[in-house]
């Protein structure tokens, strides 16, 4: 079954990057010179997935202002010459359509919620899902994109998800959601999950392979969503939707994937890394960024800033 729709959830306050989200949300601060939900469509747009879906806060408008065309900035790119800055935006809009849907301050709370409010624009077919802050930069060309690895277990064997997982260390397992799996022979398909465990302590930790945010969703997750049941802080979370139909024997697909890094923004240090990255994968910036980190590097350990970078 082709996957044709997307859900992306950012509707958060991002209260860490006070005060720069008083005016505008925090999945448009920029990583590099692209805001970051920029990455997320064109991610979709390579896995050619068009219709996408973004679930924002209520009374947020940079999303939509970022959208709209301005007749004045082309007119002056036109006199100037510089048309091709505008090529990545000009991609997006050519190539999809991006409806915004509004959380309301009366709805519930949790990461769970924004799929509930875009349910209809799934019009009962499997999305792929993404939350975000959060994003998948692809350094092995030669690899596909990190949901298009998950759309292909997906098409495959059919189960009521899959999750994107990625290896961590057992001391930072307390920090994620964690999976456990069926042994060989038991399991249906490959990566076949049978528990998830919210923020294990290390010695409970069913294993290592932690919950990233890239996603397939069927309906069925829509439907336990729906339910409304909430979790840990009166929340709800789209975890907790997952490991009731787990535990219900649904089949739980939480794979890994090859070729690409998964940074995540959610606060300044994590945004601050996420532009290394895609500096670093960038090949106008690779070496100037290589040799600044080094130049930066001796500084700092020989306790003699530089005047100037």
């Amino acid at each position: 079954m082709k996957i044709n729709k997307a859900i992306i959830t950012a509707a958060g306050r991002g209260t860490r990057f006070l005060p720069v989200v008083k005016s505008y949300a925090k999945e448009m601060v920029p990583v590099m010179e692209k805001p970051q939900l920029q990455y997320l469509f064109e991610e979709l747009i390579e896995a050619d997935i068009h219709e996408i879906a973004v679930v924002v806060r209520e009374g947020s408008t940079s999303l939509q202002d970022y959208l709209n065309d301005d007749d004045d900035l082309w007119a002056f790119l036109k006199d100037s010459g510089k048309e091709e800055f505008m090529d990545s935006w000009k991609f997006v809009k050519e190539n999809s359509e991006i409806r915004i849907f509004e959380q309301k301050k009366t709805d519930p709370y949790g990461n769970g919620v924004p799929f509930i409010i875009a349910r209809e624009f799934t019009n009962n077919e499997p999305v792929a899902a993404m939350f975000g802050d959060g994003m998948m930069i692809q350094f092995d060309e030669s690899k596909p994109s990190v949901i298009s690895q998950m759309i292909d277990y997906y098409q495959k064997y059919l189960p009521v998800s899959v999750m994107s997982v990625v290896e961590v260390p057992a001391s930072e397992v307390s920090r994620y959601g964690i999976f456990g799996y069926y042994g060989e022979n038991e399991a249906k398909c490959p990566y076949h999950a049978n528990q998830l465990i919210e923020k294990p302590e290390i010695d409970k930790s069913p294993s290592n392979m932690a919950n990233a945010d890239h996603f397939v969703l069927s309906p069925e997750v829509f439907e336990e969503l729906e339910n409304k049941i909430e979790g840990k802080g009166g929340e709800i979370w789209l975890t907790d939707a997952i490991s009731r139909l787990i535990g219900k024997g649904k089949v739980v697909i939480a794979a890994p994937w090859e070729g690409s890094t998964w940074v995540t923004t959610g606060d300044p240090l994590r945004w601050l890394k996420a532009n290394v990255v895609v500096a670093l994968n960038n090949s106008i910036y690779k070496d100037d960024i290589k040799t600044f980190l080094a130049e930066i590097s001796d500084s700092i350990n020989s306790e003699n800033m530089p005047k100037n970078i």
